[in-house]
């Protein structure tokens, strides 16, 4: 059973102070908030495709951006992958979500992830940000929290974070937002993960992806959505216009879901 925001907000305190450990795929054995064990993250079964895929691309060195990081679930996985040569960014503007990747990072002894304390979108600012839904869904625009807003290519130009070699999207809607206000400063090899909440938002991505010479690699999910019934947020896997594709095999593709 789900319970209401306001509950959970109540009893967050104390349960979320309860690490208990995530029991397989590539986070497994990591310490997680009990507060935040439902909805397959206690199980390791969230966005299990998406999970392993990232694991796979990533190596010791990278920089990964965790864009729209929740919890931490993500930034949990890149963190021992990318080494203490790597760099993990987690952007996350919603204080009690950041309350969550604190402790989960501290629990796991991680000290190679950074935590940016706001949203990523075109243009510097503030915003509303919050919404009806769960922590998951909080999105800019709706709500009363009033939350910071940064462009991705000020912030790589600030010096607050390397531009990444691969990075994760998932920001409800407001993915093409994200990358025209990082696009210039992205990396000619950057691989993209965008998870795609809606046809416009697709249409914003695919016009400025495809400017910017990126081969876009959508996911068997997002086809099906883009021919018929919008279904959840399907992925696209995007690649920049210098990257070696030699990872990205068509044998890893399609085990993956792509094409």
């Amino acid at each position: 059973m789900r319970l209401p925001e306001p509950v959970k907000r109540l009893t967050n305190p104390v349960v979320g102070r309860v690490p208990v450990p995530i029991m397989s795929g590539p986070n497994r054995g990591m310490w997680w908030s009990l507060a935040s064990a439902g909805s397959g993250y206690m199980s390791g079964r969230r966005a299990a495709r998406q999970m392993e895929l990232v694991a796979s691309l990533l190596s010791p060195g990278d920089v990964f951006w965790d864009v729209g990081a929740h919890h931490g679930f993500v930034s949990l996985c890149a963190a021992p992958r990318v080494g203490g040569m790597g760099e993990v960014h987690a952007f996350e503007p919603s204080q009690r979500n950041q309350w969550f990747i604190a402790h989960h990072l501290g629990w796991n002894r991680i000290d190679n992830v950074t935590v940016h304390p706001y949203a990523l979108s075109s243009y510097d600012g503030t915003c509303s940000f919050g919404g009806p839904g769960t922590s998951k869904t909080l999105t800019l625009g709706k709500g009363t929290d009033v939350v910071d807003v940064r462009t991705g290519s000020g912030v790589i130009h600030s010096g607050a974070a390397r531009s990444p070699s691969f990075a994760k999207l998932d920001v409800e809607g407001a993915e093409a937002d994200v990358l025209g206000g990082v696009m210039e400063a992205l990396r000619d090899d950057a691989i993209l993960l965008i998870a795609v909440h809606s046809r416009d938002a697709y249409a914003g991505c695919e016009a400025i992806l495809v400017e910017n010479g990126y081969s876009i690699l959508p996911s068997r999910a997002l086809r099906a959505s883009l021919d018929g019934i919008w279904r959840s947020d399907p992925d696209m896997l995007c690649v920049g216009p210098e990257h070696a594709t030699g990872i990205l095999t068509q044998r890893l593709l399609r085990q993956f879901g792509f094409e």
